[in-house]
């Protein structure tokens, strides 16, 4: 018996607006256009770091989820609109210091220890979830070292490699990338998902979230995650934000391309999804995307290929995505493209070094792959052996790391 039900599922959205020189609206001018959103749609629209969520309530069917978004999306650019602004649906602005989430609950659940249960259990698939949904490889001026800056830099500490946990040992906290979520609706928040762009992805996006959880929860494991499994789920995140759907995964023991690895969890939650009366060929965004390893970021870096200068690109960019389905239409004619190589033990070390320069502080590797102390402390040791960096140990800032030229 599953720990979901009634079986549900729905979004928090965040989407940014907006101004004539694609500036983003603070969050007290976006408040208006939220309480006006929540009364007109009877939903529980909400605003958050300057953007307009949407909440788009329960829902029990992909058909509902789907009307649901084209209707709130219609009625929210059109009052945007009225006052010259626009939608801009991305995972980051490529200018500002704006990072947004397409945020899935899955419900309904009441035992927050089954949660916490379910959570380690489903570790070692949410880092697919995250390359399906990446799309914010423009950022801060940045643009393509990851397709995902989202996720690898946290979200501002909004998306966070989930721990291990034992119900018995401590509790869940906000944040991480997948987590029950007890005290706000009673649901499993899936955090990791870049916002989308294209709101057909969304709507199919949601739906497999939730039917894969609803599978998941069929037969949850009180059984914890072993060191080296928690290993490669850490290292599996960080290949999803640097390549999207062309990420390879270490998956058992071996290389597994994260689009082959995505198939097979559609076929493994055909049965939950029906309950959510949708089938396989209804998701046929994610089928066209699973085949040719291609996620909204390849989009994203394509426009930003053309376009230098990162205010131009966000107003080419922002002229594109408002049209919703700009992204399915790349999609049609979007090339395959090959699978990158698995990050093996030379890959994990470059990560970590491209972190050191002259008197860095250890600590900084931790934001490399996120990995527990122990395990980065042994990459110190081997750069170390390799006479790749040399280690100063100060009384007043600690550990020293200096990178040999």
């Amino acid at each position: 018996m599953s720990i979901f039900e009634p079986r549900t599922f729905s979004t928090d959205w965040e989407i940014m607006v907006i101004d004539r020189l694609d500036r983003c609206l603070s969050t007290e001018q976006c408040d208006a256009f939220g309480g006006a959103l929540q009364a007109e749609l009877e939903l529980p629209i909400q605003v958050d770091e300057n953007t307009i969520e949407l909440a788009l309530g329960i829902n029990t069917s992909l058909e509902q989820f789907w009307e649901r978004i084209r209707r709130a999306t219609d009625r929210a650019a059109a009052m945007v609109r009225e006052f010259d602004l626009d939608l801009f649906p991305a995972g980051a602005h490529p200018a500002e210091r704006m990072f947004n989430a397409s945020h899935i609950h899955v419900g309904s659940m009441h035992d927050e220890s089954g949660g916490i249960y379910l959570g380690n259990q489903v570790m070692k698939y949410i880092p697919a979830f995250a390359a399906l949904a990446a799309n914010s490889p423009l950022s801060r001026r940045r643009r393509g070292e990851f397709k995902s800056y989202r996720v690898q830099h946290l979200a501002h500490g909004c998306t966070r490699p989930t721990p291990v946990r034992d119900p018995h040992l401590g509790y869940c906290a906000w944040g991480e990338d997948a987590a029950p979520k007890l005290y706000g609706a009673p649901t499993m928040e899936v955090r990791i998902l870049d916002c989308a762009s294209s709101r057909r992805l969304l709507a199919e996006m949601g739906t497999l979230v939730g039917a894969f959880l609803h599978q998941q929860g069929e037969k949850v494991s009180r059984e914890p995650p072993g060191r080296e499994e928690y290993r490669d789920c850490l290292t599996n995140r960080w290949a999803a934000a640097r390549y999207g759907m062309q990420a390879t995964f270490v998956w058992d023991g071996r290389a597994r391309p994260v689009a082959e690895i995505l198939d097979e969890m559609i076929d493994d939650c055909l049965p939950a999804l029906a309950r959510l009366e949708a089938k396989r060929t209804d998701l046929a965004t994610i089928e066209t995307m699973i085949r040719k390893r291609t996620c909204q970021a390849d989009f994203a870096l394509g426009l930003a290929r053309r376009y230098p200068d990162p205010h131009l690109l966000t107003s080419a960019y922002a002229k594109l995505v408002r049209h919703w389905d700009v992204f399915d239409e790349y999609l049609r004619t979007a090339p395959v493209l090959d699978p990158a190589a698995v990050p093996d033990e030379d890959a994990i070390i470059q990560e970590h070094l491209a972190h050191v320069g002259e008197g860095t502080h250890f600590y900084q590797l931790r934001g490399a792959m996120y990995y527990p102390p122990p395990l980065t402390d042994e990459i110190i040791e081997r750069m170390i052996r390799k006479g790749l960096i040399t280690r100063e140990v100060t009384t007043a800032r600690g550990m020293l790391l200096h990178r040999i030229r």
